[in-house]
């Protein structure tokens, strides 16, 4: 009896504990759920400055930003040499404002189909040329750049005065250069290249208009042409730039100046200097004249000057002249 009181002690003991643990489970609030750390920031390429639609990227054309990573678009570029060489050589296919990340799906690479009509401006036309090194700038010039196009010719033609022969005029400026040989990005190929390969460019590919291709294919008949890079600062210029005066031979060297002012060139005058006058005897026979010339230099027989003319004759004289040193009688 007393063992069967005890249990239920026990039981009345365990339910009493059981109600106090679960009033105490009731009151006691639930713990929160830890929220999630954000993300850190994030560093991606974005537009140094204004971009045009269809501008060739460059180093100076890009930067890195660090914006929060929860507003980061897809397609980003992030940071590290990787991302920087999948663009260079790229172009937009729309404009992008200063500070705005650059989209994969926004640019066209060199390899994509489409590529050298998407870089044209609209109405222009791609023309390429053949350079020598000191023609294109010796490796210099890189996709991008804007450069002037100079044509110097030389006329054979005798009768142009040799001061007149040589001249040099800038035919077409603030050309901008899509690509040179087959590659729009130097920079690009420049890590790859083996040691002592050769880079420098054969051919440069031009934006020109219509008028301007006409002009350069017409020029490359005429004479030699020469590239010239124009500075960044010029790169802005109005539509209708001032054409400068063809630069002459006389205008660049100050002997041929002096030529022109002095004697005429001449086989007979070599470099403008004039041979002695020959020696002239006059030989008087009678009624006939004759007249010879010695040079001054080696004393044998020469040519008369151009300016002399033959001894006219002389009347009989009633008395014979006497025997002078310019004079011999028969």
């Amino acid at each position: 009896m007393i063992f069967r009181r005890f249990l239920l002690g026990l039981g009345a003991l365990a339910f009493i504990a059981g109600i106090a643990l679960s009033l105490v489970w009731i009151r006691t609030p639930a713990p929160t759920i830890a929220e999630k750390a954000a993300p850190p920031p994030q560093v991606v390429l974005a537009a140094s400055h204004a971009l045009p639609a269809g501008t060739l990227l460059r180093a100076d054309d890009l930067r890195w930003v660090e914006m929060p990573a929860l507003d980061i678009p897809p397609g980003t570029f992030s940071r590290g040499p990787a991302g920087v060489s999948e663009v260079l050589g790229a172009a937009t296919r729309r404009g992008f404002k200063v500070g705005e990340v650059l989209i994969a799906d926004q640019l066209i690479k060199p390899t994509d189909p489409g590529f050298l009509p998407a870089v044209l401006a609209p109405g222009m036309r791609a023309t390429s040329m053949a350079v020598d090194p000191a023609e294109g700038g010796a490796g210099l010039i890189a996709p991008g750049d804007r450069v002037d196009v100079i044509l110097t010719q030389t006329f054979t033609d005798p009768n142009i005065s040799v001061t007149s022969r040589s001249v040099g005029e800038t035919i077409l400026q603030n050309l901008r250069v899509i690509a040179i040989d087959q590659t729009t990005n130097l920079a690009g190929k420049a890590g790859s290249a083996l040691p002592g390969e050769s880079r420098l460019p054969k051919t440069v590919t031009l934006e020109v208009s219509v008028r301007q291709a006409e002009v350069l294919l017409v020029a490359g008949q005429l004479g030699k042409l020469q590239l010239t890079l124009r500075s960044l600062a010029d790169a802005a210029q109005s539509a209708n730039p001032a054409v400068p005066d063809p630069t002459w031979a006389a205008q660049v060297s100050p002997a041929l100046r002096s030529l022109a002012r002095g004697p005429t060139l001449s086989p007979a005058n070599v470099g403008g200097l004039t041979p002695p006058a020959p020696i002239v005897i006059d030989i008087i026979r009678g009624s006939k004249g004759e007249r010879n010339c010695y040079s001054q230099q080696t004393g044998q027989p020469t040519d008369c000057a151009p300016t002399s003319t033959a001894a006219e004759p002389r009347p009989p004289a009633t008395t014979p002249d006497p025997i002078r040193p310019s004079r011999l009688g028969s």
